[in-house]
C-alpha cells in the first residue's frame, strides 16, 4: 500500500501509546489522521503536531462513534 496524503486513516485509541505511536508513523507518510480516544489533552496536542483532528469518543457508544467518524470525514475525507 502506498502511503500518502492521497489516504486518510482512523487510530482508536490514537492519544497514547501504541495508537500515538501508529498515527505518528502514518502522518510521516502524509496519511491524513484522525485519532479517536478519550484523553482530549493528549489527543488534542498529538493531532495539533501531527496536523490531524482529535475526535473525543467511548468507542462502546454508537452515538459517539457516528458522531466522531462524521467530524473526521469533515476534516479528512472517506478513512480507509
Amino acid at each position: 500500500m502506498q502511503l500518502d496524503s492521497s489516504l486518510s486513516a482512523v487510530i482508536t485509541g490514537g492519544a497514547s501509546g501504541l495508537g500515538a505511536a501508529a498515527a505518528r508513523r502514518l502522518a510521516g507518510h502524509g496519511v491524513r489522521v484522525a485519532l479517536f480516544d478519550l484523553n482530549a489533552e493528549l489527543g488534542e496536542k498529538l493531532a495539533a503536531e501531527l496536523g490531524g483532528v482529535f475526535c473525543k469518543v467511548n468507542v462502546t457508544s454508537d452515538e459517539e462513534v457516528d458522531a466522531a467518524f462524521a467530524k473526521a470525514r469533515a476534516a479528512n475525507g472517506q478513512e480507509r
